[in-house]
């Protein structure tokens, strides 16, 4: 799985150099601030986007979920989800960053398009996402879960070396009184880590002792 480029042909260089230019020294004062401002703020815009984006993925990362975070209403239902891909480090090794790195976009594209559109989710350390789900009870929290890992299972993915498929492991939490969200993670891993203890391909909950597993 790569991406392909699209190099600049001959004619359309010749086109782009062929169109005038405008220099420093054909701008007035007033005009070169201007600019110096313009060029400004769009790095400043640019920064501020990639402040609260995984450079990977595209989508949020960490820093974006926690603001999230802060601004739901304590009153009202939260739970979370931690995806973690199931063996993600032999793929990694054996076909090398590249794949990799496009199984990883994959799996991000499909968990937003499988979440609903309030949901958040981020990429956390290499292999692992965080989904925040607003509004979720532990039984709503489990139903997504399991379609995510249902979603996921379903997914071809096509290397050099042929077709494979792969599978996550999701830990799912609910939000107590008095949490922060470094409690609520904690409690969305200790699931997510009994799911790797289980062999992966399955749903655990911190708040449901049973678990859904994959047939």
């Amino acid at each position: 799985m790569y991406t392909q480029e699209f190099p600049v042909s001959a004619l359309n260089f010749r086109m782009i150099q062929a169109q005038p230019s405008t220099t420093s020294t054909d701008l007035s004062k007033e005009e070169r601030q201007e600019e110096k401002i313009s060029h400004q703020t769009r790095e400043l815009s640019r920064l501020r986007q990639a402040a609260v984006r995984d450079p990977l993925t595209g989508g949020p990362n960490m820093r974006s979920l926690s603001m999230a975070f802060e601004w739901l209403e304590r009153d009202d239902p939260v739970s979370m989800l931690i995806i973690d891909i199931d063996g993600f480090h032999k793929v990694n090794k054996a076909l090398g960053r590249n794949c990799g790195d496009a199984v990883l976009t994959a799996v991000h594209t499909q968990l937003e398009r499988t979440l609903r559109w309030d949901d958040v989710v981020a990429r956390e350390g290499a292999d692992r996402f965080v989904a925040l789900l607003p509004l979720a009870i532990h039984e709503d929290a489990n139903a997504v879960a399991e379609r995510l890992r249902d979603d996921i299972n379903k997914m071809c993915f096509q290397s050099p070396e042929g077709r494979f498929r792969m599978t996550v492991r999701v830990g799912s939490a609910t939000f107590e009184d008095g949490d922060t969200l470094n409690d609520l993670m904690a409690r969305a891993d200790k699931a997510c880590r009994q799911g790797r203890e289980s062999g992966g391909n399955v749903v655990f909950s911190s708040t449901l002792e049973a678990a859904q597993t994959a047939m």
